[in-house]
């Protein structure tokens, strides 16, 4: 069982991740959409997949941002007003604010936001600026919510104003049967809400609106009942944002900003202890007191889930039958700088991720084994071996280690052989981290039953390495296999779950939606025209 799903069977939580925006590129209000163990993105081009993907990115840069000096012992905003998002980062040339904002957009709107849950922290960032070219936008919120521990914080940078709230504590909750049987009626409530956003079904849409009308009803008949109101939340709101210690250049921001509500409970209150303003910042303060371990907890917990949380992008990229590599540290060439990465990884044969590679090339029918040779600096060649083409060993080497090399090879076999490189490196480098691979696209150059294989691969590598996957793709093939997998799955006798989630983005503007594997592998739902039907249709053409 992979750290992820240990897990979410300990804390009996949905720990599913999931991605949403608002007002990013093409898309007014992209849903929050629930991410499996291998994600794939089906549509046409220009349908968005590469959106949802830069959204990934750009989260994932911002949640790792860090703070990058301070000025003073006691207020880092002297320097560090506010985070900064920025759109143009790795792997992601959105340029800046006024390009990515979605154009079909009322002119009156001016934040983008995005909403990205790992684990049980669902993180909210709010981006706003005018709409004009060269407008250096500002961080106007974040909020971070525990839906395991029932918290939330809101930093609010326009207002300058910080929340904190709490739920109910955990131990009275199970202390009280009444409450916890309540508390898990807000979680059906949830669900249903959640399948109603992704229906697109309408005799279930008025089915799941009827349950949630019924079900609200009746939480708030229980809540009545046992007088619980929702003041029964522990709020405090501090109206400024300088209660953040000083020594805290280099860490991660947002787990800072949530240790600041600690720090103001232990900041003595000045002016009259007799007016009411002195008396609201204790009571303040003393809730905060009462929660200071709950915080530094959550802001500990996030800094492990921020850390230990990789996304890696592999783009799709055009190879060349180059008999030599060269200058390949610095290079820009994809190629060039996955094997010299690969070879100063010191992976080699005997190691795990060197026998995955063999594995694959056996499978992918390229050879057996292969060897990056190092010349002079920073360059290499790369052999293939088979079984007419063995690796030369010992004293009849003399020089020439054997083999084929790799550009003597078709450019579908150069194509796998940089991804096996890559995904061994990526493995081997992020050991002991949820590693996510972003895929643009794995098909191109490949034969169609080659295409099939890659489910294969991918589904291996999920299940062994607890790698998760985001996959581009146009390929029917590589689809129609995770069916067949799906199917599959029964057979196994650990009863794998089934790691597979397919979204179809359509190309006429309208949203996302899941296609929803059935037990059998069938789809529940169907795809837009120009994909699977294609081919049915040209038969029918020629009939």
């Amino acid at each position: 069982m992979s750290n992820f799903a240990a897990e979410k069977k300990k804390t009996n939580i949905d720990m599913s991740n999931t991605i949403g925006f608002k007002n990013f590129r093409r898309f007014q209000n992209f849903p929050e959409i629930e991410l499996g163990d291998i994600t794939i993105l089906v549509g046409g081009n220009n349908a968005g997949k590469s959106t949802l993907v830069k959204a990934m990115l750009l989260m994932r840069d911002f949640l790792k941002s860090r703070i990058e000096r301070v000025e003073d012992t006691n207020n880092i905003f002297k320097t560090f007003t506010r985070p900064h998002f920025n759109f143009d980062t790795e792997h992601v040339n959105v340029g800046d604010f006024y390009r990515a904002f979605c154009r079909q957009s009322p002119q009156k709107e001016n934040t983008i936001s995005f909403t990205m849950k790992i684990e049980q922290f669902r993180f909210v960032v709010k981006i706003s600026g005018e709409r004009k070219p060269g407008v250096i936008p500002q961080v106007s919120l974040i909020a971070i919510t525990d839906e395991y521990r029932d918290v939330s914080f809101t930093f609010d940078f326009d207002k300058s104003q910080m929340t904190a709230r709490f739920g109910y504590d955990n131990k009275t909750l199970n202390d009280n049967i009444d409450k916890r049987k309540l508390n898990d009626r807000f979680r059906v409530l949830g669900d249903l809400k959640k399948r109603l956003s992704k229906s697109t079904n309408l005799g279930e849409v008025s089915e799941l609106k009827l349950q949630i009308e019924i079900l609200e009803k009746e939480i708030e008949s229980q809540r009545q009942a046992l007088g619980i109101t929702p003041e029964e939340y522990d709020s405090v709101t501090i109206d400024n944002m300088s209660f953040f210690m000083g020594d805290n250049a280099g860490q991660l921001v947002i787990p800072e900003l949530i240790k600041g509500f600690a720090h103001y409970s232990e900041i003595g209150t000045l002016g009259d202890k007799r007016s009411k303003e002195y008396k609201e910042q204790e009571a303040k303060k003393n809730i905060l007191k009462g929660k200071a371990s709950i915080i530094i907890s959550i802001s500990e917990d996030i800094e492990k889930v921020i850390s230990g949380q990789t996304i890696e992008y592999i783009y799709a990229h055009s190879v060349f039958q180059d008999s030599v590599y060269a200058k390949c540290a610095n290079s820009s060439d994809y190629t060039k700088r996955t094997i010299h990465e690969f070879y100063t990884s010191r992976i080699s044969k005997g190691d795990e991720e060197f026998s995955m590679i063999e594995e694959w090339l056996q499978e992918f029918k390229i050879g057996t084994s292969l060897k990056v040779v190092p010349y002079k600096g920073d360059n290499y060649s790369l052999v293939v071996f088979d079984k007419e083409n063995p690796e030369i060993k010992g004293e009849k080497r003399k020089g020439y280690p054997g083999g084929v090399d790799l550009a003597d090879k078709g450019m579908g076999s150069i194509q796998l052989v940089i991804l096996l490189l890559r995904l061994a490196t990526l493995i081997h480098k992020y050991k002991g981290q949820q590693l996510t691979i972003l895929l643009e696209e794995p098909e191109q150059n490949l034969h169609p039953a080659v295409q099939s294989l890659l489910s294969d691969l991918i589904f291996n590598i999920n299940q062994n390495y607890f790698v998760r996957f985001i996959i581009e793709t146009h390929s029917e093939y590589l689809i129609r296999k995770t069916q067949v997998k799906v199917a599959g799955l029964d057979k196994y006798l650990n009863r794998i779950e089934n790691p597979f989630k397919v979204y179809y983005l359509p190309d006429n503007g309208s949203m996302p939606y899941e296609m929803e594997y059935r037990k059998d592998g069938k789809f529940s739902n169907e795809f837009g025209s120009g994909f699977f039907d294609e081919a049915n249709k040209l038969l029918f053409d020629i009939l």
